[in-house]
């Protein structure tokens, strides 16, 4: 089991991946699909979520359920970054840095 401490400090990198990749993605408005902007919307949201509620509560059970449910919108992000055409180079990094540190943390949960 991770101490939590170890697994705010992902939780606060992880928000951290979110917020540049909301950056990143204003900056390029324009050019961002309706798909990928609502994936990365929904990732910021929960990764603020899970990273509130497990500075709240120390139970792993349920923030591990919740990284899972946040792994799931990670994917989607992902796989909108991969569909969408001319995607901010930033953005794409944002993105799938936030996935890896996501799916990191859900191997050290489980």
């Amino acid at each position: 089991m991770m101490q939590m401490s170890q697994v705010q400090d992902k939780l606060n990198r992880i928000e951290q991946f979110a917020d540049q990749a909301v950056a990143a993605m204003r900056k390029s408005s324009g050019q961002t699909s309706d798909e990928l902007r609502r994936c990365v919307d929904d990732m910021h949201a929960q990764a603020r979520e899970v990273r509130n509620m497990a500075q709240q509560s120390g139970d792993q059970s349920q923030i591990a359920s919740r990284v899972d449910q946040l792994e799931e919108t990670g994917d989607r992000a992902k796989e909108a970054c991969r569909k969408a055409q001319g995607v901010d180079p930033q953005l794409q990094s944002a993105v799938m840095q936030a996935h890896d540190q996501i799916s990191d943390l859900k191997k050290q949960l489980h």
